[in-house]
């Protein structure tokens, strides 16, 4: 998931240090009160208020994990956890040491996020069952049947092929 970031301030580098060594020359006394110049302390408290209401998160759900399950949602290198945060639109994060799984974002982003967490955690022991009494399912579940002479086809060498089509299509997918 793109996070976003506040807007880039205008000016590169060099130009906000010269600007910050011209107005050191001045005296303090000689200052506008509307000078264009702000202290470092000042543009910091700008940036920790650079959220927009309408980016904040509606919601937060916790999901508890065992240890294996936690390495597994993680993945090699974060990947796991960041290809459901993809799929799904949720922030997906999980503290250091911890057991509790934080998913934050809109009511459905958080519903698909619990949703294929649980897909995840379900492979890791066996097989994955989809409900397809689920109201949703239509919404954003596609059963494809793969014979089992292609299944090794479609997964590839150490399921790359798999994995390609899930970061092309943005898509997760699970044998069934």
């Amino acid at each position: 998931m793109k996070r976003s970031r506040s807007p880039s301030r205008s000016g590169s580098r060099s130009d906000r240090g010269r600007s910050r060594s011209r107005s050191r020359s001045r005296s303090k006394d000689s200052r506008s009160p509307y000078s264009r110049s702000r202290s470092r302390d000042a543009s910091s408290k700008r940036r920790d208020n650079s959220r927009s209401p309408e980016r904040l998160p509606s919601g937060i759900d916790y999901v508890k994990l065992t240890e294996a399950d936690a390495a597994f949602i993680l993945g090699k290198g974060g990947k796991t956890k960041a290809k459901i945060a993809r799929v799904s639109k949720a922030y997906l994060e999980l503290p250091p040491r911890s057991l509790t799984l934080e998913i934050t974002g809109g009511a459905e982003e958080r519903r698909k996020a619990k949703k294929y967490v649980e897909c995840v955690m379900a492979q890791r022991v066996g097989d994955v069952v989809i409900d397809e009494t689920d109201p949703n399912f239509n919404d954003d579940c596609t059963i494809v049947d793969v014979p089992n002479e292609c299944a090794g086809f479609v997964t590839g060498t150490n399921g790359s092929f798999l994995r390609q089509v899930e970061q092309e299509y943005g898509t997760i997918m699970f044998f069934i």
